[in-house]
Formats: structure tokens, C-alpha cells, sequence
């Protein structure tokens, strides 16, 4: 018995980590998108496997209510987070743009990647967004993209549309 609650003390503390680290570092981590969210899930699966007996569509039921409301609240905290931060610390700057992908490997298809870079206290952020191919938004590699970002966590940006 001693085993089992070392077990769901350990799963319960990486849950409260990666929820952490999802609210306040995921825009940091943007390589490793999503491995929180999947740490959490794995984690709330074990949980219920540990302490949960009886059939699978009770189980399956539990852990759907339960990772999906646990995410979706972490999502909110995180946007919540950044919100206040672009709000109370947003420095508006001009970011070059230095690469446009096209998706699909052609001009045609309705998605790019548009890769810039910026900088903030004499360090270089370098950071991508996806957008949609509109005619009266078509960037070349130099162009400028205004942003504003986080003077606090200068990873922490929003592109400004006009």
C-alpha cells in the first residue's frame, strides 16, 4: 500500500510541475509543444489505473473529464498569463522577417511560415508564426513584422495587425 501512494505522491507532484511549467514557460518551450500537456495526460492516466477499479468505460469517462477540463483550465491560465503580461509590460518593436515557407511547396496552398527574428536588451529572439496566404499580407524575407512583446519575458510576443 506504502508503494502505491509514493507512486500517485510522484504522479501528483508532475502534474502540478508540468501544469507550472504550461502556464508560465510553454511559449519558451515552443520545440518541445505539447510534451507537457502529454506528461500530464500519461500522468492522470497512471492515476487513475493506481486508484480507479472497475471497467474500462467508467476509467475511459474519468480520464476524458478529467485530463480534458485539467487542460483546458491550464490553457486559460496560460492566456490569461500572457495577456497580462503583453499588457502590463508590452514594447512594441518591429521584428524582420527572415524566411517565408509556403506549406505544401507551393505559393498556391493557403498557409506560411513566416520566421523572424528581433531583439530586446541586446539579445535575439528568433521566433515563427503561422498565418494564412491573403493578398494584401505577402512578406519577402527583410520585411518588417510589427509585434509587441513582453519587456518582462521577451519570448513572450503578439504580432500587431493594423
Amino acid at each position: 500500500m506504502k508503494k502505491i501512494n509514493i507512486i500517485t505522491l510522484i504522479l501528483s507532484t508532475g502534474i502540478v510541475a508540468c501544469g507550472y511549467v504550461h502556464i508560465y514557460y510553454s511559449h519558451k518551450l515552443s520545440k518541445l509543444d505539447g510534451l507537457d500537456q502529454l506528461a500530464i495526460a500519461l500522468s492522470i492516466y497512471f492515476l487513475i489505473q493506481l486508484r480507479f477499479s472497475g471497467n474500462y468505460l467508467v476509467k475511459g469517462l474519468i480520464f476524458v473529464l478529467l485530463t480534458g477540463s485539467i487542460l483546458l483550465l491550464l490553457n486559460i491560465l496560460h492566456n490569461n498569463y500572457a495577456d497580462n503580461q503583453l499588457k502590463r509590460y508590452g514594447t512594441k518593436a518591429n521584428a524582420t522577417v527572415t524566411s517565408v515557407k509556403y506549406m505544401g511547396g507551393h505559393k498556391n496552398y493557403p498557409g506560411i511560415i513566416i520566421k523572424f527574428t528581433y531583439t530586446s536588451r541586446g539579445r535575439i529572439y528568433n521566433h515563427s508564426i503561422m498565418d494564412d496566404v491573403e493578398a494584401d499580407r505577402r512578406f519577402s524575407v527583410g520585411d518588417t513584422l510589427p509585434i509587441k512583446y513582453s519587456s518582462m519575458d521577451p519570448d513572450l510576443f503578439e504580432e500587431v495587425r493594423n
